[in-house]
């Protein structure tokens, strides 16, 4: 109010004097509201209004202690209005509470209803590869609070899975490698095809803030490898001697550096520890079986030891394995055939050295140890082998006393049919020369 002083019987107005503030200018920006601007969910259309039409800038204030984000600014003779796109404003898996502040040339400013930019995490994938060679991925259902529900952006909608394989595939699009993206899903838990080669995986959620999800950062990562086996085997070897069968266990992966930025498919020995299946069978069209098993050792080497029982195709497998975040894709090595020869354990004349007119004893020990006609042959003058007689061995072992009345020294033979142990080939075999002297 205006102060007044008294002169006498007279009052003196004393102009301008005020005995209280002024009063502040009223704010011209208020009413700031928020709205998607179509079902797409990628644009949010922000409004306000104000007493006089003035130029506005606008900001996000994230909430979180970071610093505002500007947003733009619409002129004096533009509409109260200014759309953008939700991937400039981000989003986040806390629990800040975002607003957009419009503000006026003399200071004056307004703020929406608070939002949220939530995203849920998720943690890595179980990965199991299945009998069809596809793999099953699983994530617990994606967690967090929503801090601000029912504010004006928020979509009544579950959280979407959204999945991305970085493998060896063209186009190379990120890192030397490729991405495929697969169809997003509602569900915690899905199949992956079988792609016959390793990959990296990345599952993340999604919603109207991270329409693809945030890859590379709140969600799971997981791993899928293959593997492959060597194997080394004789072709053939006497009955009942020992063979080394050998081999070395491999894997590929894709192999990602950030300094600098590389994204290979890679291959290297897998080390030691893993389990290594032998498997048989009896003929090429016969069923597999299992005959034993071993672990690798350094370098992803293993063996394998045992006799020789016949003719057998060979292969080595490795399981697939399944676990937390990682899947390893077994694998078959390419079949061998190792044959078996008739082991020869003695061939020989009981006395090798006789005189005329006596009857010669040959003696032969064989195994496997059946019931073969083996024939002994001698060398004639011309070195051409001719047949002498038939011996029908009875638990592998014979002996023939035949008449034989040609002086000198005389080179002889046995020769052992082929036969079968336990449903096993094995091969006929020639012996060593020995020889008959007769004085």
């Amino acid at each position: 109010m205006k102060g007044t002083i008294a002169v006498g019987c007279g009052l003196v107005l004393l102009a301008g004097w005020q005995s209280s503030p002024a009063v502040a200018a009223e704010t011209a920006v208020s009413g700031v509201d928020l709205a998607w601007t179509d079902t797409t969910h990628t644009k949010i259309r922000i409004t306000w209004t104000e007493t006089t039409p003035v130029a506005n800038s606008l900001r996000l204030d994230p909430g979180d202690g970071s610093e505002p984000l500007p947003l733009g600014s619409v002129p004096a003779s533009a509409p109260n209005e200014l759309l953008v796109d939700t991937s400039h404003l981000g989003s986040t898996s806390s629990s800040a509470i975002s607003k957009i502040v419009v503000t006026d040339p003399s200071g004056g400013e307004a703020s929406s209803p608070g939002f949220d930019r939530f995203v849920p995490g998720v943690s890595d994938p179980e990965l199991t590869v299945m009998a069809d060679g596809r793999v099953r991925w699983s994530v617990p259902a994606a967690t967090g609070q929503d801090t601000t529900p029912r504010d004006p952006l928020d979509l009544d909608e579950p959280a979407r899975y959204t999945l991305t394989l970085r493998l060896n595939e063209l186009p190379h699009t990120v890192m030397n490698c490729g991405e495929v993206t697969l169809p997003s899903t509602t569900e915690p838990t899905g199949i992956i095809a079988n792609r016959n080669k390793p990959y990296d995986l990345f599952v993340d959620t999604a919603n109207e803030w991270a329409p693809n999800g945030l890859h590379g950062g709140l969600g799971g990562y997981g791993h899928v490898s293959t593997t492959a086996l060597t194997l080394s085997a004789p072709g053939s070897s006497a009955y009942g001697v020992p063979i080394s069968l050998t081999g070395t266990l491999s894997g590929r992966y894709i192999y990602e550096t950030g300094r600098p930025p590389a994204c290979a498919e890679t291959s290297s020995a897998i080390g030691s520890g893993e389990l290594v299946t032998l498997q048989g069978r009896n003929s090429g069209t016969s069923p597999w079986y299992v005959i034993g098993s071993t672990h690798t050792v350094a370098g992803g080497k293993y063996t394998f030891t045992l006799p020789n029982p016949g003719a057998r195709d060979y292969r080595t497998v490795v399981a697939n394995q399944s676990g937390s975040a990682t899947a390893t894709y077994g694998s078959t090595s390419a079949s061998k055939l190792v044959r078996a020869t008739t082991r020869v354990m003695s061939a020989k004349f009981i006395t090798p050295t006789i005189t005329y007119g006596t009857r010669p004893q040959a003696y032969l020990w064989v195994n496997p140890a059946g019931t073969q006609r083996a024939a002994l042959q001698f060398k004639t003058a011309t070195g051409a082998w001719q047949g002498v007689a038939y011996k029908t061995l009875y638990a592998g072992k014979g002996l023939l006393q035949f008449p034989w009345n040609r002086r000198g020294t005389t080179q002889f033979r046995w020769y052992i049919p082929a036969s079968t142990h336990n449903g096993l080939p094995v091969d006929p075999i020639y012996t060593g020369a020995f020889s008959l002297t007769v004085r």
